[in-house]
């Protein structure tokens, strides 16, 4: 089957469609929240949950601004930050992982989720002329390059730990 190229005729439609992305996500973290089989899982999505919902205040933010003002205003650097902590990823939660075939498909599966959200707000920022819009883009991009980099590091500690239990190690 042939892959369809996405075209994103304006700065609304990418922030519309940004929102979609982020919305989807929110929902796939909570619904893993709630399944979570560990504590420590439940609260690494309800992490993820509540980045999701930062990211779609933003969007939402400069959605409005652009429906108001006619241009993209990006929001305040107070608005930009995420005033929550991370969870703590030790032994502990690499431990609940393994015994919840669950927890460990929903980190893959949110892998795939985050890469997609980076690589479309890198063709966001490549379609748009809005230097403004570029800024918010990229801002993007680099959060979900981060949460991607972060589940693949702990999807990889999680092999580890898993192949050193099992004593299994590929030559």
């Amino acid at each position: 089957m042939k892959k369809t190229k996405v075209k994103l005729e304006t700065v609304e439609d990418a922030l519309k469609r940004a929102m979609i992305l982020e919305i989807n996500g929110k929902e796939f973290f909570k619904m893993a929240a709630k399944t979570a089989e560990s504590d420590v899982s439940r609260e690494f999505f309800e992490h993820m949950v509540k980045e999701e919902e930062h990211h779609l205040s933003i969007l939402e933010i400069t959605f409005k601004n652009l429906l108001n003002e006619g241009k993209v205003v990006l929001p305040t650097e107070e608005e930009l930050e995420f005033k929550f902590d991370d969870p703590i990823i030790d032994k502990d939660f690499l431990v609940a992982l393994k015994t919840s075939r669950f927890d460990s498909a929903a980190i893959s599966i949110a892998l795939t989720f985050e890469e997609k959200a980076f690589k479309f707000y890198q063709e966001a920022e490549k379609n748009t002329e809005d230097p403004e819009a570029k800024k918010l883009f990229r801002w993007l991009v680099e959060w979900e390059i981060g949460h991607h980099q972060t589940l693949l590091d702990l999807e990889e500690d999680y092999r580890q730990e898993v192949w050193n239990d099992s004593n299994f190690w590929p030559m």
